[in-house]
């Protein structure tokens, strides 16, 4: 089916062959779930090109392929690549060049009689429509997330660093059943809350800290992102009005969510109103993201993002405001985009929670 449509696709921008080498795509389109391949997709055959250490697992997984055992040693990528193509009517060939480096780019253009050329995001673009299997993934790291954190909040204390907070959080989510980690958690801390994406580290909670926890789990390799902000302790009133100005701010996005509409829409939707509050000067750049086999897909929901949002999309809403000195706020939801909305995937309370200090 995925292969049906990505020749489709291929038809329509005339390409007679192409060569994908980004191991995220290799997984969507082949099922190849190891670390070293490149797939070669033609009008009629499709080569899963590996060696030794994976021709078997690849034989397991990708039903359908001509599995092809690269001796690395005796031939490069573009002879073994040359070979297979020679016996077919092929004189160009479309590469991802965003996901190639320079040296493995020299070595085709030296080894290949072919015109390369660049490919459109193909890939990319199947990848941000989820099947049925991939949203019920999806779903079950999300539910994962969501319990370790109802599992995690009562156990923030005093004195706390965020590095040992941070890893509580990842053993329940491996508990719970995650195959692993969707990113390295984010557990951040009072000023330091500021840092949108600062590592956890010694310094130990105080009363009235914000404690932001932007995390997430994987499974079958489909990941969640969920981002809450907690205060320690009694919220300061400009706490409380500084987080509800990105609640108000997501919510405004979130309403708007609707097939057709544009990340560049939603994006400016969120920005009015952290734009119109005292705090604008502290907004992030950016509204969200697509999410899927890896954590920041297409379409990357910001200023200028004309990718119009379609059903079976799973895309992050998260707004946030960052002040040095003083902290930061985001709220991250997961959702998936429905025929006439969206339905959340990320179910954890957003009202701000004040943690007994």
């Amino acid at each position: 089916m995925r292969l049906t449509k990505l020749r489709q696709l291929m038809a329509q921008l005339d390409y007679q062959a192409l060569l994908l080498t980004e191991p995220l795509n290799i997984r969507y389109l082949s099922g190849f779930s190891g670390s070293s391949a490149s797939l070669l997709i033609t009008a009629e055959r499709q080569f899963l090109i590996t060696d030794y250490r994976y021709t078997e697992q690849a034989e397991t997984e990708c039903a359908g392929f001509d599995i092809v055992c690269r001796d690395r040693s005796a031939q490069s990528l573009g002879q073994c690549i040359a070979a297979l193509l020679r016996p077919l009517p092929v004189n160009r060939l479309q590469l991802e060049y965003g996901h190639l480096s320079v040296e493995l780019f020299s070595q085709l253009q030296h080894d290949l009689p072919l015109t390369l050329s660049p490919s459109t995001n193909l890939a990319e673009q199947m990848r941000a429509c989820k099947d049925p299997h991939e949203l019920k993934c999806l779903r079950q790291a999300a539910s994962i997330a969501d319990s370790a954190l109802a599992w995690l909040l009562p156990q923030l204390q005093l004195g706390m660093t965020e590095r040992e907070a941070a890893d509580l959080l990842q053993q329940k989510i491996y508990a719970l059943g995650a195959d692993e980690l969707a990113f390295p958690t984010i557990l951040l801390s009072g000023e330091r809350s500021a840092l949108p994406h600062g590592k956890p580290g010694q310094r130990r909670f105080q009363h009235g800290d914000f404690i932001l926890l932007d995390f997430g789990a994987r499974i079958e390799g489909y990941r969640s992102d969920m981002t809450r902000t907690v205060v320690l302790g009694q919220a300061s009133a400009e706490q409380q009005q500084f987080y509800q100005t990105v609640f108000n701010a997501q919510q405004a996005a979130l309403a708007a969510v609707k097939p057709g509409i544009s990340g560049h829409q939603l994006n400016h939707i969120a920005q009015q109103v952290l734009n119109a509050s005292p705090y604008a000067a502290y907004a992030g750049e950016g509204l969200g993201h697509g999410v899927g086999l890896a954590l920041h897909e297409y379409p990357l929901m910001r200023r200028g993002c004309q990718v119009a949002l379609q059903a079976d999309m799973v895309v992050t809403i998260e707004p946030g405001l960052y002040k040095p000195g003083f902290g930061g706020v985001r709220i991250e939801d997961d959702i998936v985009i429905t025929r006439h909305g969206y339905q959340l995937l990320t179910l954890s309370p957003k009202q701000l929670q004040q943690l007994p200090a």
